[in-house]
């Protein structure tokens, strides 16, 4: 999967979230921000979206991140990458 399109990053993002997190976040996170990296699968859980994505970058700096609020279909969803060129993308 070519992971250098924004698209391409929400979408691993979302199939990471559904298929390894979804259900038991939704449970015990409920409300709260994960920042899934793309490349490694790893889920970072944090209150905020900032507190997400300063664990995740703290432990995979050059990562590939995915953001969800836990229990908000669609209504919060970011992408972000440390490349300057595709930092914080909306979808």
């Amino acid at each position: 999967m070519d992971l250098s399109h924004p698209k391409a990053i929400a979408d691993r993002g979302e199939t990471i979230y559904r298929e390894k997190y979804k259900t038991a976040f939704e449970a015990e996170h409920l409300g709260k921000f994960v920042a899934i990296d793309v490349a490694t699968e790893h889920a970072y859980v944090g209150d905020s979206p900032d507190e997400a994505l300063e664990l995740a970058r703290k432990e995979a700096p050059t990562g590939l991140f995915h953001l969800i609020k836990v229990g908000s279909p669609g209504a919060f969803r970011v992408s972000y990458t440390s490349d300057a060129k595709l930092d914080w993308i909306f979808g």
